[in-house]
């Protein structure tokens, strides 16, 4: 028999396999005149190549599941993460702060609010359960009242596991059954024996050096299955559980994001043994979050394995937070060198949450605690709410109506979603510019008929007064303020307030103004600007900055000041904590309709605006 010099091995398609094969048996002198297209040895054939195309595919898959970029299975990517030191965030359940106001019977002296007390909350007709995250004794007030302030309510169901300890057998696993189980509400707790009522609390682990034989911690992993295991030390790092020893785990199991924005909670059982109780939401639901995805462990656990689970520098900061705090939708992180004015000693971290725009002060308190145990002595890190700039876009479009196969209105109103949408993907998270081309070229290719469009942007920021105190503001706007000279006047403008005029008459529907570098309040009446009070503040065009001074007007509608500026350009760039935003009401869109020919003539023109 003779055989072919030269073996193609190096084609994996179907197809190629199966013509190399055909080459092959031609080659052979027994089947030289063999017609291998039309015979039934060609399902032979089939069955070779199907089944060596399945085999490389197989092999193929296998070494990518080997290596973290390339894994696709989530245990494999959970299997090269752990390697790295990494755990994957479980789901999270929403927290809330509510205020208690307690009415016992009888004279109590203190009333105990216990550590998973049921309450419940309704978000879109569905009844969800939240707990007390932490025991809670009050007094009676001056007024023999029984408040309990800022309590954290925690969304998920309270679940308790319990594990008799087999060293001898080598399969036994500590797991949390439910998928949905939130491991930042785990407590891992043991006993000695069934018999024995002291238990002893463990920790997680969170530093390996300071770990010694008997220390009382434990390890937490994910497993293949996607449910965490918990495991505990082998007498050198952490101690050494032992036959008969009792494992209580003890966890919320939560819904993750849908119960975020739960503004209204009631009492489910009783606290301290009163059900007559008033629940006042402080804060509503925030920071629920699903299983950290595949993607994500895929970025964060060679970030984490980096920093070493220290934040040492300002990007250590920022991968632990993004790593640990699940309603963190962007973060930007600077030193207090950077800082305008300087802080030194200090590193900034701005969070813009994933649940709407305002960062609350118990959000806060949760990224600090994520930090806690990691940051150096020294440094203090200051947790920072987003500063917001608003876009405000009036675009007008010129249209073929000959071309076109739709209205002016439809026309103007898809350019106006083009326009939010382009908000929506282009900006809306720290260190994203706004370029002016990009926004013009997605107008232009909302509609074949579009010609062309003129539009304009002004900036607003919008900032809370606190109505009748006198107090100093200053606002950045972080990019130079349109000004054709240093008399220019009309660069600021504002929404309205009322203002004191210093005669002793209170002034209403006054607005700011500026003039030579110098703000102003101003009114019209009967056509005519008229100046109410001057040099109020400052304008710094160059810079930005618009300051403010002892400012107090008597009332002011929903305690907010809109102050818009013209940016000397296009295209807008923020700073450190600074996000760009475009809202659909900041959005005026017009089409009409140009037809004009080569010789200049118009057939027709119309137009209709949003």
């Amino acid at each position: 028999m003779a055989s072919s010099s030269t073996l193609k091995i190096s084609e994996l398609d179907f197809n190629s396999i199966k013509q190399n094969l055909k080459t092959y048996m031609r080659s052979q002198t027994e089947f030289a005149d063999y017609d291998f297209d039309g015979s039934s040895i060609s399902v032979l054939l089939d069955i070779l190549a199907y089944n060596t195309h399945y085999n490389a595919f197989y092999l193929n898959m296998l070494a990518n599941e080997m290596f973290l970029d390339s894994a696709l299975l989530r245990s494999s990517v959970v299997s090269r993460a752990k390697a790295l030191g990494y755990t994957p965030r479980s789901v999270t359940g929403t927290s809330a702060v509510v205020d208690l106001q307690i009415f016992p019977t009888g004279e109590p002296a203190t009333i105990t609010v216990d550590k998973n007390t049921d309450f419940t909350s309704v978000v879109n007709n569905i009844s969800y359960t939240f707990n007390t995250t932490e025991s809670t004794t009050v007094a009676k007030n001056s007024n023999n009242q029984f408040f309990a302030n800022g309590i954290t309510l925690k969304q998920g169901v309270a679940l308790t596991h319990t594990y008799t300890a087999n060293t001898l057998n080598p399969d036994q696993k500590f797991i949390l059954p439910n998928s949905n189980t939130d491991t930042s509400t785990l407590t891992v707790k043991l006993k000695n024996s069934v018999d024995e009522s002291n238990t002893y609390v463990y920790n997680k682990i969170s530093d390996v050096t300071t770990v010694n034989s008997t220390s009382n911690v434990y390890y937490l992993n994910e497993g293949t299955d996607g449910k965490y295991e918990v495991s505990f030390g082998d007498g050198v790092l952490g101690r050494k559980i032992a036959s008969g020893n009792i494992v209580i785990l003890d966890a919320l199991v939560c819904e993750g994001t849908v119960t975020n924005g739960a503004s209204e909670f009631s009492l489910a059982g009783t606290v301290g043994g009163y059900s007559n109780v008033t629940v006042a939401t402080v804060t509503t639901g925030f920071g629920g979050a699903d299983r950290e995805s595949i993607d994500s462990v895929k970025f964060n656990a060679p970030k984490n394995y980096e920093t070493q689970n220290r934040a040492v520098t300002v990007n250590d900061y920022k991968r632990i937070v993004t790593s640990e705090y699940s309603d963190a939708q962007s973060i930007t992180t600077w030193g207090g060198e950077d800082n305008d004015p300087p802080v030194y000693g200090k590193v900034f971290i701005a969070v813009k949450p994933k649940s709407g725009l305002i960062l609350t002060a118990a959000a806060k308190d949760a990224v600090r605690t994520v930090l806690a145990s990691r940051k150096i002595v020294t440094v203090t890190p200051e947790v920072i709410a987003p500063d917001y700039i608003y876009l405000n876009i009036n675009s007008s479009i010129k249209y073929d109506s000959l071309v076109s196969q739709n209205s002016a209105a439809v026309i103007a109103d898809n350019v106006k979603s083009a326009i939010v949408n382009y908000g929506a993907t282009e900006l809306n998270n720290f260190d994203l510019r706004f370029r002016y081309s990009k926004l013009t070229t997605a107008i232009d290719n909302v509609d074949p008929s579009i010609l062309g469009n003129l539009t304009t942007i002004t900036l607003t920021k919008k900032i809370e007064i606190e109505a009748g105190v006198a107090t100093n503001y200053g606002i950045k706007f972080s990019n130079e303020i349109y000004h054709p000279n240093d008399t220019y006047v009309g660069s600021i403008v504002s929404t309205t307030f009322t203002y004191d005029d210093g005669l002793g008459t209170i002034q209403s529907d006054c607005s700011l103004d500026d003039e030579n570098s110098v703000l102003r309040v101003v009114k019209t009446v009967s056509g005519s600007k008229v100046v109410v009070a001057n040099n109020i503040g400052t304008v710094s065009y160059s810079s930005g900055l618009v300051n403010l001074v002892s400012f107090a007007p008597p009332a002011i509608s929903g305690n907010t000041l809109n102050i818009t500026i013209t940016s000397a350009s296009n295209d807008i760039t923020p700073v450190r904590e600074q996000i760009l935003v475009i809202n659909t009401e900041d959005v005026t869109t017009s089409a009409i309709a140009d037809n004009t020919d080569a010789t200049g003539s118009v057939t027709t023109s119309s137009s209709i605006g949003y």
